[in-house]
């Protein structure tokens, strides 16, 4: 069966055609926001109805920097100082009685008879006598002393007072702490590399090269160190510092390359010769120039298993005895 169109008629087919490909194309763009709408079209009865669906999309989101984050936690010692209480000995005050002989003189008196013949002429002037002639006569006369008599008496000789008291006096504690950081070593082409402030940039600021026979040549943080104290009161890492230290007495030499010192504050100062200890012996005065060292890791046999126990020893270049 043919249909026949007039001309209106196909004009009027040819817009709708083009309407509904606009409006397809319309409800695309639109899907794609993710919106819903719908179109609708009438020209001289006809009628095209377009509906989209919504369609949902998402996009993972990126991070501002675009990169990732490695952390690396640091930890540090700090020195906590408390008191307690211990036993510092006891005092036993035990009360005793003690005797002596004690000398006082003192005046005894005593009576005395006197028998004493008195002459027939003297006599009769004498009226004291008395009696009978011829008759027996006894006379008692009684004599008295003195004597000494003892008595003791117990009075107050004073007393002995026992009390504690409290005391105080300062000292100085010293203990070695420990604490972490990081040294940024660049090799090759880094330049776009951004090290921030208070970090360690370079590995021969930290270490300092070592030559083929082990000893540390060079690379110090600063200026040679002349303070023993200062291996074991600073915070900073020492390792590759240069010293130099003079009047440093030997306490003990074990086998021929470690020697113990002592800068006479009672910490020992340990020093490793490579080449051996130039004949030191305990009680000798020397005078060291050489390197600080944290590891005894390039070391073997008993010399590793002294140094390793150290936080710092001294890497010797030079072993002097001073002149005294």
């Amino acid at each position: 069966m043919k249909v026949k169109l007039t001309k209106g008629q196909v004009a009027i087919a040819a817009v709708v055609a083009a309407s509904f490909a606009l409006v397809s194309g319309c409800s695309s763009d639109k899907g794609e926001k993710g919106g819903t709408s719908d179109y609708t079209y009438s020209h001289s009865g006809y009628t095209t109805s377009t509906t989209t669906t919504k369609v949902e999309t998402s996009n993972p989101k990126m991070s501002e920097t675009g990169g990732s984050n490695s952390v690396i936690p640091l930890y540090k010692e700090s020195l906590a100082v408390g008191k307690r209480d211990v036993d510092a000995g006891s005092v036993r005050v035990k009360k005793i009685v003690k005797t002596e002989t004690v000398n006082q003189p003192v005046e005894l008196r005593h009576e005395e008879v006197v028998i004493e013949r008195i002459p027939a002429s003297e006599t009769a002037s004498s009226s004291g006598g008395s009696g009978t002639a011829f008759q027996e006569q006894e006379t008692v006369i009684h004599l008295t002393k003195e004597e000494p008599v003892v008595e003791k008496q117990t009075a107050s000789a004073g007393q002995v007072v026992l009390r504690t008291r409290s005391s105080s006096s300062e000292t100085n504690i010293q203990a070695q702490v420990r604490s972490e950081d990081v040294a940024v070593v660049k090799s090759g082409d880094a330049e776009n590399v951004t090290v921030g402030q208070n970090i360690h940039e370079g590995g021969a600021a930290m270490g300092g090269a070592e030559t083929p026979s082990g000893e540390t040549t060079g690379g110090s943080m600063g200026g040679a160190i002349t303070d023993p104290q200062m291996l074991f009161t600073s915070t900073s890492d020492m390792s590759g510092r240069t010293v130099q230290f003079s009047n440093l007495k030997v306490q003990n030499v074990t086998g021929t390359t470690v020697a113990c010192l002592s800068a006479g504050n009672g910490q020992p100062i340990y020093i490793f010769c490579s080449k051996g200890a130039p004949m030191l012996k305990a009680g000798d005065i020397v005078n060291v120039r050489g390197v600080v060292e944290t590891s005894a890791s390039n070391l073997t046999g008993k010399d590793a298993e002294i140094l390793g126990a150290q936080s710092a020893y001294i890497r010797a270049q030079t072993v002097d005895r001073a002149s005294r």
